[in-house]
């Protein structure tokens, strides 16, 4: 009893500060966002989840939780691969504005002065219209013609590379373009080709694309739109979830690598993957530090267009914003094959939080995201 008592006194000296020392205080942002993430995971079945923030391009705090691959169990690291879905339109925007201020191409020129007639509808829609979803035209992954080459359709092959000559069928003749707006898959698809036109082929396509992910100082680990071998090894599977049933997308339709329709190309309306770090530097990079974009293009990107506010979806040219705690926060969101994400900046601090999830069911990414910018705004008030 008395060895017992001198070991645990021992202790409690040997644990106690030094005289003089000052005690360690918990950073209470990083407190907040922690007990932020924790609840808000908890709340959606504590999915694979990578969140990030970063403040003008310095880390202010990550969190990691969840599986990657519910069987065999791995879990989510930091560099663990999510497909980013729609977050992918505010990314190849970014790209298209780019060659806009190029010269490469013009917002408001017929798309048919880059594709000829290879489009329904090309002499009278714009890149413009397409970047804000003005342009009219209806969904490709309803259209009879390609409906079936997703799931559970019965040409769907997760192995197969789609291209873009697979798709086309699917594009009929916009309606009333230019008129209203109504968010089109299929807009985003048309602007992927539309790019890999002028850029000579879908390979100088990807390869301009990384010289320009490269400058928001992500890697192509980090951001990518180009499959691989090396990817899947590090990629989260994606579930969906309902019903009481959890479906791994990846072995539901027998695929052997990341499905085919996932990201990548021809896929504008979801063409990129990484983590939450790479997909938070893009938008570091293009709205806190504006290194991407010259301040002119980007006010035009964000500025919503009439026709998105009569429809009650204020949106810009490949991004929107949204209001948490009285902070207004330009991003975009993105959900398909079991994967969720939402991330944005703060504008007016500089700002930026994203969120990325390998679970599509139950508001995963926006409801977490949600949190955390509460969170956030309460411990910066």
């Amino acid at each position: 009893m008395i060895r017992a008592l001198v070991l645990a006194l021992s202790l409690l000296v040997a644990s106690a500060p030094a005289a003089g020392a000052k005690p360690k205080i918990a950073d209470p942002v990083s407190a907040a966002l922690d007990t932020a993430f924790a609840r808000a995971s908890s709340k959606v079945g504590n999915p694979g989840v990578q969140a990030v923030l970063l403040r003008n391009g310095a880390p202010v705090w990550s969190a990691v939780s969840g599986k990657a691959i519910n069987s065999p169990t791995t879990p989510v690291t930091s560099s663990t691969m999510f497909a980013y879905a729609s977050f992918s339109k505010l990314v190849l925007a970014t790209y298209a504005l780019h060659l806009v201020e190029t010269g490469t191409l013009s917002l408001d020129s017929p798309i048919s002065t880059y594709l000829g007639n290879d489009v329904p509808g090309s002499t009278t829609v714009t890149l413009r219209m397409l970047l804000q979803h003005t342009a009219g035209y209806p969904d490709i992954y309803g259209a009879p013609e390609t409906a079936g080459l997703f799931p559970p359709g019965d040409r769907y092959d997760p192995n197969r590379p789609y291209t873009w000559s697979m798709l086309a069928p699917g594009i009929h003749a916009p309606v009333a373009p230019g008129t209203k707006w109504e968010y089109s898959n299929t807009g985003f698809v048309i602007i992927a080709h539309l790019l890999s036109r002028v850029s000579g082929g879908d390979a100088a396509l990807a390869s301009g694309i990384r010289a320009f992910v490269q400058r928001t100082g992500a890697t192509s680990t980090e951001l990518t739109a180009e499959r691989s071998d090396s990817a899947f090894l590090r990629f989260a599977h994606g579930y969906t979830v309902g019903n009481g049933k959890t479906i791994d997308y990846f072995t539901r339709y027998g695929a052997t690598g990341i499905p085919t329709d996932v990201y990548g190309m021809p896929f504008g309306d979801g063409m990129f993957a990484g983590t939450a770090l790479g997909a938070a530097k893009l938008l570091d990079a293009l709205y806190a530090r504006k290194r991407l974009l010259l301040p002119a293009t980007v006010t035009q990107m964000i500025k919503v267009t009439p026709q998105s506010v009569q429809a009650g979806e204020p949106y810009g040219m490949g991004t929107l914003a949204t209001s948490v705690s009285g902070r207004s926060w330009q991003g975009h969101s993105g959900l398909y094959g079991g994967f969720t994400s939402l991330g944005g900046t703060d504008l007016a601090r500089g700002v930026t939080l994203m969120v990325v999830t390998n679970q599509e069911g139950r508001g995963a990414a926006r409801t977490i995201w949600t949190d955390l910018a509460k969170a956030y705004a309460s411990a910066t008030s």
